[in-house]
């Protein structure tokens, strides 16, 4: 089978670029005889050193720019060239764009190959429905609010057309199923970006962790304030702190560090490296999640299930969905409640929580969901769509089929007006 995924993908340091290169290299280890082909996106900036994933039958091509409204026309020119079995794409509403058009055409892209006649497979990992947008960091303003629900509404719609559209919790499921009268969702669970951990190790260093893309709903405000406060009361603390600036807010990590210098026992150690993430979390007794709203089910809670972490985690949303449709053992903290936050910290500053009971709790679930596991259930979902069976066009039949509105399966010319129309 030959598949075309269409997702963001390190080293650009963007939403999803790390699921996208779990579900690459997941997919890469069910079965020898795929063959990959990656259209990601255009780093924004120079980046010194690009190294692209190098694993047999893949590669990897710099197709598409975030906030570029050419998109659905280059990535179908390109996939009409590769005739792959399957597209995949990886998204969510502001993977194509944080400009509101530029998002909203790139989202039509999986609608537009399913009028071309491609087989497509789309995995959405947030819902409008499902997210705070009162909040400023998603909505400036009322009108801001509206734009968002109506423009989701009808991106929903438009990835609906997709032969299947997979999300991560079943909240999602009954949202599309009950709202826009779905037939083809389907859940996959996130999964564990890393392998689960052979054994637990729980440190004796009094040592926390956060990391991620912060400034937007991602905030560090609050944790840096109540470990200071516990700072004072407690000795040999330490906060260890990972991630970079959410691309929507630069320069945030920067005020962060001006303004929060003076704590000496907290650490900032910069973007974390796929291969180093391991070893930086087992150094960790606890993840401190300090999150303002959630936006899809959390990346950095499921990598420190793999290494049978515990997690305090805010009362809400998609934590409390993780919690209940996965059975992850979370320390849950009243939302925005700095006092309820420093009593979970210090259950575990104190040991009045047992680690060792959590942490095998979430290492259990990470097995369950364990990337290999994951990309087997991908796999075979891409298997049962590919037997659905739409043949793929060629470049001149589909150039054919839009310039003149026929349907006919004949050996029609290319129409070169037309490809340089989408050029």
């Amino acid at each position: 089978m030959k598949i075309a995924i269409v997702s963001t993908l390190p080293p650009v340091n963007t939403s999803l670029s790390e699921y996208g290169k779990f579900l690459v290299e997941g997919l890469h280890g069910v079965n020898d005889n795929l063959e990959i082909d990656v259209l990601a996106d255009v780093p924004t900036e120079t980046l010194s050193d690009v190294s692209e994933m190098q694993l047999p039958g893949l590669r990897v091509m710099r197709s598409w720019r975030f906030n570029a409204w050419n998109t659905p026309f280059k990535l179908a020119l390109k996939l009409m060239a590769l005739r792959p079995d399957m597209v995949v794409f990886n998204v969510q509403f502001a993977s194509f764009g944080s400009q509101k058009v530029p998002a909203m055409l790139g989202l039509m892209t999986p609608m537009l190959l399913r009028q071309l006649g491609f087989k497509v497979v789309t995995v959405l990992h947030n819902l409008p429905e499902a997210m705070a947008l009162d909040e400023p960091y998603f909505a400036k303003n009322k009108l801001d609010k509206w734009l968002i629900q109506a423009g989701g509404n009808v991106a929903t719609r438009f990835l609906l057309k997709s032969n299947r559209l997979v999300v991560t919790l079943d909240k999602y499921k009954r949202i599309l199923e009950t709202k826009y009268n779905a037939r083809n969702v389907e859940v996959i669970g996130l999964g564990s970006y890393i392998a689960p951990a052979a054994s637990l190790h729980i440190p004796e260093t009094k040592r926390f962790l956060t990391f991620g893309k912060f400034g937007t709903y991602k905030r560090l405000e609050f944790l840096l304030d109540a470990f200071a406060e516990l700072s004072q009361k407690h000795e040999g603390l330490e906060l260890v702190i990972g991630g970079a600036d959410h691309p929507s807010t630069p320069g945030y990590m920067d005020q962060i560090q001006a303004q929060y210098g003076h704590l000496k026992n907290v650490r900032f150690i910069g973007w974390i490296e796929d291969e180093d993430l391991p070893e930086v979390i087992r150094s960790a007794q606890a993840l401190l999640l300090s999150y303002e709203s959630t936006a899809g089910s959390s990346g950095p809670l499921h990598l420190a299930m793999s290494q049978g972490k515990a997690v305090v985690a805010p009362d809400f949303g998609d934590f409390r969905l993780v919690a209940e449709e996965e059975g992850v053992n979370l320390m849950f903290y009243t939302h925005r409640d700095a006092d309820a936050f420093k009593a979970r910290l210090e259950d575990i500053i104190t040991g009045a929580v047992d680690l060792v009971a959590v942490g095998e709790q979430n290492l259990k679930v990470a097995r369950a969901y364990s990337s290999s596991k994951t990309a087997e259930r991908y796999y075979q979902l891409l298997q049962d769509v590919r037997l659905e069976g739409v043949a793929i066009p060629t470049v001149s039949q589909t150039a054919h089929y839009v310039s003149t509105g026929t349907d006919e399966r004949k050996s029609p010319t290319l129409n070169s007006e037309f490809l340089q129309t989408l050029s």
